[in-house]
C-alpha cells in the first residue's frame, strides 16, 4: 500500500488538531442579546478566539490575510465592542457588510486609547452595497498584544476620537480612503457619546488581521517537515 506523503499527513493531522485554522467555519455569534448592554465598553469586550480566524471569504473581504468574522446586532446607542490578539506588528483592515444601519468603526489598544476610526466607506467595499457600511483601514498594529474593534451607529463615536490634532489618513487595500489614525488621542479613554441596549440590527463585521496560533501552525509544520527532510538524508 502507498504510504501518504508528508504533505499529506501534516495536513490530516492538523485538520484534527487545528480544525479551525484549516476549515472555514461560520460567523462568530455575538453574545449580546436584544434589550440588554452587555458588551458595550472595553472591560466587557467580546473575545474572539484565536480558532475564530481563518482564510477569508472570497469576494467578501479585501485581501488574502486571515480574518474572523462576527454576526452582530445593533443600532440606536448601542456600542460593540470585540477584543483579539496579535503576535506581532501586522496589518489589518476592519469592515462592516450588511449593516441595517449607518455603522461606525473605531480601534483601541490595551489601555482604551482609541488608534483609529472611520464611518462611510466610499465606494462600497467587497460585501457591502452600501457606503454607509464603515470600513476602517489599512491600519499597522505597532506590536503584540490585546487590541479592540467596536462597532456603532453614527454619530456615536468615541469621545477622545477628535481631542487630538494628528489624524492622518488610512487607505483601503484597492487604495481607496480607509479612514483615519489618531495619533495624539487622550490616553485611556475608551467611552463614547452614547451607550445603550441593543436594538437589533443586523451587521456582520469582519476583523481581518492574522490572529495568533497561525503563525505558530505554520511553525510547526516547518518544523515537522525539516526533521522529516533531516531523517531521510541520514
Amino acid at each position: 500500500m502507498k504510504r501518504p506523503s508528508s504533505i499529506t499527513w501534516f495536513m490530516a493531522t492538523a485538520t484534527v488538531l487545528f480544525p479551525a485554522w484549516v476549515a472555514r467555519g461560520g460567523p462568530v455569534t455575538e453574545a449580546e442579546l436584544n434589550g440588554t448592554a452587555v458588551n458595550n465598553t472595553l472591560a466587557t469586550a467580546q473575545l474572539l478566539a484565536p480558532g475564530a480566524f481563518t482564510s477569508p471569504a472570497s469576494g467578501l473581504i479585501f485581501g488574502s490575510t486571515t480574518t474572523a468574522s462576527v454576526a452582530g446586532r445593533g443600532g440606536g446607542d448601542d456600542v460593540d465592542f470585540f477584543a483579539f490578539d496579535v503576535d506581532g506588528p501586522v496589518r489589518a483592515h476592519f469592515d462592516v457588510d450588511g449593516g441595517a444601519f449607518d455603522s461606525y468603526l473605531a480601534l483601541f489598544d490595551s489601555t482604551g486609547t482609541v488608534l483609529g476610526a472611520n464611518d462611510d466607506s466610499f465606494p462600497a467595499d467587497p460585501g457591502s452595497s452600501s457606503d454607509l457600511d464603515a470600513f476602517l483601514g489599512v491600519y499597522l498594529i505597532p506590536g503584540a498584544g490585546r487590541y479592540y474593534v467596536a462597532v456603532s451607529a453614527a454619530p456615536n463615536s468615541p469621545l477622545a476620537a477628535f481631542s487630538g490634532t494628528l489624524f492622518p489618513e488610512l487607505t483601503r487595500p484597492d487604495g481607496e480612503f480607509g479612514g483615519n489614525a489618531f495619533l495624539d488621542a487622550d490616553f485611556g479613554i475608551s467611552e463614547y457619546l452614547a451607550s445603550g441596549p441593543q436594538l437589533g440590527a443586523a451587521y456582520t463585521l469582519h476583523v481581518s488581521v492574522p490572529g495568533p496560533g497561525a503563525a505558530a501552525m505554520l511553525g510547526v509544520g516547518a518544523c515537522w517537515m525539516g526533521r522529516r527532510r533531516r531523517a531521510r538524508s541520514s
